[in-house]
């Protein structure tokens, strides 16, 4: 199954405000930290994928499932997002397309898990819970009611997924599996750097996240590193800042660090 994502995507913004179709097109540029990472939150729901559905994260089809639930969330919150009309008009087109794009993500990964053979998990909208409260509907957040929190959950959200991947990426086994999380994961990355830059952040994951939310700090806990491949880059490289240096590279959330951040948004 093939999806043209880059054309989808281009093709779509030409009604998008100039600062966000620019912010899409040329995220890649941003950060060599982005070319790093993939597609996200493969531990995200541990939890539950483990106790509803028995599967033990060992092999590729697991791995697509466990991406797929990412994405399920994702569509879910961009869709209510849209309904909730919480989006500033400006913002509106580009969030119509972030979210066709996490429908045919779902789609896609669906399809691949089942031409392997397996069997693709599913999710209703009323599986999430978006306000962070384990299912209560009580907990810090109110997204579909207050724009900047909407935003700020946007962000974390594919942050997440862009440092989840260098924990889980050797997993993949297959080279067509990790081609379609790559594809995937392309896309994602722009629609990260676009929301960051509505948020007026630049486009990639700093050191400090300006107006940033206390409860998701935790999505960006380790990001001060400055080793990479067991080499201390602020002692070895001259010419760069050590910001310079931590702003290059995603650094890997394990899957117990993904749950902790997700869990909450999970019901159940």
């Amino acid at each position: 199954m093939k999806i043209d994502l880059f054309d989808n995507i281009d093709d779509a913004l030409e009604n998008v405000p100039t600062s966000r179709r620019d912010a899409l097109r040329t995220a890649g540029r941003f950060s060599a930290g982005a070319a790093l990472a993939a597609i996200p939150f493969f531990g995200m729901a541990k939890n539950v994928l483990a106790s509803n559905y028995g599967f033990d994260p060992a092999n590729d089809v697991d791995i697509l499932n466990y991406a797929l639930t990412l994405e399920y969330l994702e569509s879910a919150f961009y869709r209510l997002g849209l309904d909730a009309g919480v989006i500033e008009s400006a913002d509106r087109p580009l969030f119509e397309q972030i979210s066709a794009d996490e429908d045919a993500h779902v789609a896609f990964l669906a399809s691949a898990i089942q031409q392997a053979g397996g069997t693709p998990v599913e999710f209703e909208d009323d599986a999430f819970d978006f306000t962070g409260g384990d299912g209560s509907g009580e907990g810090p957040f109110d997204p579909f009611g207050d724009y900047p929190t909407f935003l700020t959950l946007s962000q974390a959200f594919e942050d997440t997924g862009v440092r989840a991947y260098k924990g889980q990426a050797a997993a993949i086994m297959s080279p067509a599996y990790l081609t379609a999380a790559l594809q995937i994961h392309s896309v994602e990355a722009r629609h990260a750097a676009a929301v960051r830059r509505i948020r007026g952040n630049q486009g990639w994951i700093p050191n400090d996240q300006p107006g940033a939310i206390d409860a998701i700090q935790p999505v960006y806990a380790g990001e001060d590193n400055v080793t990479q491949g067991g080499v201390n880059l602020a002692s070895a490289l001259s010419g760069y800042t050590v910001e310079d240096i931590t702003e290059a590279f995603d650094e890997t959330l394990t899957m117990d660090d993904v749950l902790a951040i997700a869990g909450p948004f999970i019901d159940g």
